[in-house]
């Protein structure tokens, strides 16, 4: 609602009140009235279970964390991909008053010392191995003491707050309990101690730790509420239509990152649709097969997971009729890669997402009712209970249509970054969350991104948008994706360079490229360079890392 104003304001009132939940009740409130329904699928370890099920076990895992003797109020780390155990801990953690920290699946040793450091974690839950990483021997690198405690007894210098290891494995390795031994564990007092603790949290209180990409310096932890999450997944979970009827999701995006946690395992959870995990990480065959198999109606993913599936789809032509919408975010949606996702995936409703790790996370999404023209080119308007407005370098709100920084406000805004209330107080000012991106805002109150402000290329004094031209060049019938950056000129201050991913057995040279963007924008937006790359840099969550393609332009252009 803008009233009179032109300014780029807008505010959506909620069509459902606040939610005074907690994780805890929303679990308990889908399995009560849909206990038979299937909760979640994980393909690749063959585990299906109902909400009755599912609930079963979450107390069971819950009631077993009574034995470590953690006050309320402590951080546990998980450090898993996209597992049966990943659900199950995350609301297991809540009904046990825990604080849960996402630990990024990719971590090396040293970032896991400092998550593990800057959050006090006093446990962890590894997976043991997960692609080429075993974690037991990352932890080894950190804390050589553990082969030699005794399990919950670790004492580490490098991990002072340390002391339970809980491994997802069949077999326990030293200083360790395994996650089905410790689940084993718990008993009726157990049960009765969990009860009373679940009983008594505050929907306001803390509830998740999710450390940010990390792209400029260290990873920032992003403290979250139940009040913060909860309202996040029932707000998009009815712009999505899961309280409509019982759709079967299909998570290709990781847990780890708030797409998966909240938009997936807990928005499923709070309309008791099934969650659908068809591998530890995403691969597009594993995908298509789920789909199949568990006759998904509903498809998550970032745009370079759909850009995968369609091209596995183009090649196997798996049976996708039970598909009827899907979601895209994590990254700049390529209007191409979403035309060709619907035709090619068979579905009739698809909706983009935005939003950040500090906004629990979604701020804006595309609404059903549009049509593909309304939607293509925009990320939507705010979700329920959300102001969002945009700013120039001032801070004053600019004219609809303008271009400045994307601000939100409301029950979303996280409740800070731990231990670093000036890194918050940078990006909070009252109470507007700051997002650094740049954006417009047409009249009627629909978000446009143009790009990170940081990412925004400056040639000549001109600014220049990379997604405008990735746009452009994602048309192109031989290029599979397109990255655009900006690299150093010595005249002009910054050049386009375009990188590229052909799709296979396509040939285009640096000229072809040009060519194909001459008179189709303007003269001094055409890439100066263009790279071709078999694969871009990319965060677990699936996000480009454009940082990375600006460092290896400046080694290959030698600038």
């Amino acid at each position: 609602r803008r009233g009179l104003s032109q300014l780029s304001y807008f505010h959506k009132p909620g069509k459902q009140p606040w939610l005074a939940w907690t994780l805890a009740d929303v679990l308990d409130k889908t399995a009560d009235a849909k206990g038979d329904n299937k909760a979640i699928v994980s393909c690749h370890q063959g585990i299906t279970k109902t909400y009755t099920d599912y609930r079963n076990d979450i107390n069971q895992f819950a009631a077993s964390l009574m034995s470590l003797n953690l006050p309320v109020g402590s951080m546990i780390g998980i450090m898993a991909p996209n597992l049966y155990e990943w659900g199950l801990v995350q609301f297991a953690a809540a009904k046990a008053g825990l604080v849960l920290v996402n630990i990024n699946t990719a971590y090396q040793a040293p970032e896991l010392e400092h998550c593990l450091n800057h959050t006090e974690c006093e446990a962890v839950i590894l997976s043991e191995k997960f692609a080429r990483q075993d974690y037991y021997q990352t932890l080894l690198e950190i804390a050589p003491d553990l082969e030699r405690s005794a399990p919950g007894e670790l004492k580490s210098p490098r991990l002072p707050y340390l002391r339970h290891v809980i491994l997802i494995s069949d077999s326990p390795k030293p200083g360790t309990v395994t996650f089905d031994d410790l689940m084993k564990s718990a008993t009726n007092a157990d049960h009765a101690a969990m009860q009373s603790i679940s009983s008594k949290l505050q929907f306001d209180a803390a509830v998740n730790v999710q450390f940010t990409s990390g792209t400029t310096g260290r990873p920032k932890a992003a403290l979250l509420s139940h009040f913060n999450m909860v309202n996040n997944a029932n707000s998009i979970g009815r712009m999505f239509g899961l309280h409509e009827e019982d759709d079967s999701i299909c998570l290709n995006v990781p847990l780890v990152h708030c797409y998966g946690c909240v938009g997936g395992s807990l928005a499923a959870a709070m309309f008791g649709a099934t969650l659908v995990m068809p591998s530890p990480s995403f691969k597009a065959k594993a995908a298509l097969e789920a789909i199949v198999e568990q006759r998904c109606t509903f498809i998550y993913g970032t745009p370079t997971m759909y850009i995968d599936m369609i091209k596995e789809q183009q090649e196997g032509k798996y049976d996708v009729s039970s598909v009827r919408k899907g979601i895209m975010s994590g990254a700049p949606c390529p209007q191409e890669v979403v035309k060709k996702a619907m035709t090619t995936l068979n579905m009739q409703q698809f909706q983009i997402l935005y939003g950040c790790t500090e906004t629990s996370p979604v701020i804006t999404c595309s609404e059903r009712a549009e049509s593909t023209e309304q939607w293509i080119e925009t990320v939507g308007k705010p979700t329920d209970h959300v102001e969002v407005k945009i700013v120039d370098s001032q801070g004053r709100i600019v004219p609809v249509n303008q271009s400045g920084e994307l601000c939100a406000r409301g029950y979303l805004v996280f409740k800070g970054y731990l231990k670093q209330d000036d890194k918050t107080r940078e990006v909070v000012c009252d109470n507007w969350y700051h997002t650094g991106d740049e954006a417009t805002m047409s009249e009627d109150g629909r978000i446009t991104i143009r790009g990170r402000i940081k990412d925004m290329i400056i040639r000549g004094g001109e600014n220049i948008y990379p997604q405008e031209i990735e746009n452009l060049i994602y048309t192109h019938s031989d290029v599979l994706e397109v990255q655009v950056v900006g690299v150093p000129d010595s005249r002009l201050g910054e050049e386009v360079c375009a990188w590229i991913i052909l799709k296979p057995g396509k040939s285009l040279s640096e000229g072809d490229v040009k060519g194909f963007c001459k008179g189709k924008i303007s003269y001094f937006k055409i890439p100066r360079y263009v790279l071709f790359a078999e694969s871009f840099p990319k965060t677990v969550s699936g996000k480009i890392q454009k940082h990375k393609l600006r460092d290896e332009s400046k080694k290959i252009l030698n600038l």
